[in-house]
């Protein structure tokens, strides 16, 4: 394209000039790119945002386990509030949990076990002491028991003894015999008519009183005693005299019941 300069009267060439920004045929390549890139976009926000939505419905319908909770809570809520969240059912089991519900069990000591085993021993002991000290006593006391039988018995033989009368004689004599055993009853086989009759003609009166008595010995049923007697004795009509004995008697328990079986006068 040629413009004639009317003043130089010559022709003037000019390069011809294209708008900026595409051309018809670019345009219509844009126009058509654009949209295409845009629609893109917008289908795959589209996928994204129903992809989300879908992911949220399966994990919505997925069954919730409550003893272990995908996520730790995010906060900590103070307070009766706080209490009420921080307590929920079937919250997970963490570390510190399991240690306190099942404690370590820490083995005995043997110090300990020593010490039990000492203790076991010295019960038992003490339970053994105490039924000897029980039995001992329980001897002891039936011992003593005994002691006391024989010695009022050989009190009661020496009464019996040295208490006479010539006129009752025969039944005070019978009454002494009573309480001696068989084989010290045979001693006066044949002779206590004699003795009565001895005792009838002297007129002897004698009345004893027991002074003292003390234990001696035992021998398996038998126990023997010391008593000491005081007797006022009379022949016929002579002044009553003082006169003292001492005589060692051996009581046996026979069948249960005391008896003297031998009767000795110590000087």
């Amino acid at each position: 394209m040629t413009d004639e300069d009317p003043q130089a009267g010559q022709r003037v060439r000019r390069r011809a000039s294209r708008s900026a920004g595409p051309t018809g045929a670019d345009a219509d390549a844009a126009a058509v790119v654009v949209p295409t890139e845009k629609k893109s976009a917008e289908q795959k926000a589209a996928e994204q945002k129903a992809a989300e939505q879908k992911a949220a419905e399966q994990k919505a319908a997925a069954p919730v386990d409550l003893g272990k909770p995908d996520t730790p809570p995010e906060k900590v809520v103070s307070g009766d509030q706080g209490s009420a969240k921080a307590e929920p059912a079937g919250t997970a089991e963490t570390p510190a949990e399991t240690a306190v519900d099942t404690p370590v069990r820490s083995k005995p000591k043997a110090g300990l076990v020593v010490g039990i085993a000492v203790a076991s021993v010295i019960a038992v002991a003490l339970a053994a002491l105490t039924v000897f000290l029980l039995v001992d006593r329980n001897k002891a006391s039936n011992a003593d028991e005994d002691r006391a039988r024989y010695v009022a018995g050989a009190r009661t033989t020496a009464l019996n003894l040295t208490t006479l009368h010539a006129d009752t004689a025969a039944a005070d004599l019978d009454k002494f015999l009573a309480g001696t055993t068989d084989e010290f009853k045979s001693q006066f086989d044949g002779r206590k008519d004699s003795f009565v009759n001895v005792l009838g003609q002297a007129g002897v009166q004698t009345d004893g009183e027991v002074l003292e008595a003390g234990f001696e010995k035992s021998d398996g049923d038998c126990g023997t005693s010391l008593v000491a007697v005081r007797a006022m004795q009379k022949n016929g009509d002579e002044a009553p005299a003082e006169r003292n004995y001492r005589l060692r008697i051996t009581m046996c328990d026979v069948d249960g019941q005391l008896l003297a079986s031998n009767v000795e006068f110590v000087p």
